[in-house]
């Protein structure tokens, strides 16, 4: 294995491979030193290929989103806003750019994939089941019964976003995005192993690791993500044949779910109080369609909606809105009509092209099936993106653009090496 040397000092890809590992597994705990491990990968990675990397950031549009979206903030009615929430983009440019060079150059690229998705499944089960309690904390049964207990007082003093769970992220929608991304690698580490005879009898804590997932996304109480996770389930089971019998797993599941909404509701709404209150998500976006023809070129400046709306134009009185809850709709208002397209452009062409890439060079099944459970992820991201905004939160993020980054390092793997085996 060919070693990276940086400073004197030999550093093989297995170690950067390792690096990001070590930094899933604790992302959704310590984010500080997981960004700084990060960020040691990034540097390590820059020095090793900084032609690859920025021929890649040039060649596929984001050197010009990134001066779109600097422009936007130079012109901002807010411009020390707009540089900090730039920080949500420009940066992940570079991070989804050195994952993507990276990746193809490791010996075993799919075991690498393999043991990021493990990583971040087996993470994420303290997290759910921390959840279960939380959902139980907060119902108001619970709450009446032990909302003075001091030992409690440190969960019960937080935020009250109703009987809804929100673990270690602060705000449930949060929860539920991380959880959803988390859901759709879990369903190709399920197709994985029940495709290999040798490790099927592995597949099943693995698939109750996934199924506690959802669980987590159901406790977030966040209608998007049960959305978007059954979609997960339908698409991923029954577009990909072999996996059939996810298919009807997922749907006894998206049963069970529906019918524990009807009798308990979602989030501490009835069903029918949480589907009502959709049309305020209707009434936001107008809000911001309201605001584009003011900017449309640069925008407004990054997270500037929250202070230009005006708040007697919202139906819901004393509600604040810090976001649009539309990516493509914030981008427009606050980056301009030019940058919103050129990154749905810039995106689409790299899932599209990737996509094409890797169904172009088929896989054995149980590769494909890991390969999906990347795109079933980076699925459930962008479209609960649709509806709410959680990449403020820098781990749901981090996994957003690991997640595109993986899929164009293995399309370029497969183009550039063919593999017949794997």
């Amino acid at each position: 294995m060919e070693p990276t040397r940086v400073k004197g000092l030999s550093i093989s890809r297995l170690t950067l491979e390792r690096l990001v590992l070590a930094s899933l597994v604790a992302l959704p705990y310590v984010i500080y030193l997981t960004l700084v491990t990060l960020v040691g990968f990034l540097a390590i990675s820059l020095y090793r290929w900084p032609r690859e990397i920025w021929q890649r950031l040039y060649r596929q549009g984001w050197l010009w989103l990134a001066l779109g979206l600097v422009v936007g903030i130079v012109l901002s009615t807010a411009p020390g806003e707009s540089a900090l929430q730039g920080l949500n983009f420009v940066p992940f440019f570079v991070f989804y750019a050195a994952i993507a060079t990276a990746l193809p150059t490791f010996t075993q690229p799919l075991k690498t994939l393999h043991h990021w998705s493990m990583a971040l499944l087996v993470a994420a089960v303290p997290i759910n089941l921390a959840a279960v309690a939380e959902f139980y904390l907060r119902a108001p049964a619970s709450l009446a019964r032990w909302g003075s207990h001091p030992w409690l007082q440190w969960l019960y003093l937080q935020t009250n976003y109703g009987h809804r769970a929100s673990a270690v992220f602060g705000h449930p929608n949060a929860l539920a995005n991380y959880m959803v991304i988390v859901f759709g690698l879990g369903l190709g580490l399920c197709a994985y192993y029940l495709n290999r005879s040798d490790l099927r009898h592995q597949g099943l804590w693995v698939c109750g690791a996934t199924a506690l997932a959802l669980v987590g996304i159901y406790c977030s109480g966040s209608r998007n993500g049960l959305l978007i996770a059954g979609l997960q389930l339908l698409l991923f089971g029954g577009l990909l044949r072999p996996y059939r019998y996810i298919f009807w797993a997922g749907l006894g599941a998206i049963a069970l779910v529906v019918a524990s909404s009807l009798l308990w509701g979602i989030g501490g709404r009835t069903l029918g109080e949480a589907l009502g209150t959709v049309y305020l998500r209707f009434s936001v976006w107008q809000l911001a369609l309201d605001m584009i023809p003011q900017h449309p070129w640069f925008g407004s400046g990054l997270g500037t909606f929250k202070q230009l709306y005006d708040p007697a134009s919202f139906p819901v009185e004393g509600d604040f809105l810090p976001h649009v809850h539309n990516l493509w709709l914030m981008l427009a208002t606050e980056a301009g009509l030019p940058v919103a397209l050129g990154f749905t452009a810039v995106v689409g062409w790299v899932v599209g092209s990737s996509t094409s890439a890797l169904i172009g060079h088929p896989l054995p099944a149980h590769a494909t099936a890991l390969l999906a459970g990347y795109l079933t992820g980076l699925g459930g991201t962008v479209a609960f993106a649709i509806f709410d905004l959680a990449f403020y939160d820098a781990r749901v993020n981090i996994l957003g653009w690991l997640m595109l980054g993986a899929i164009q390092g293995m399309a370029a793997w497969v183009t550039q090496a063919a593999p017949k085996s794997v």
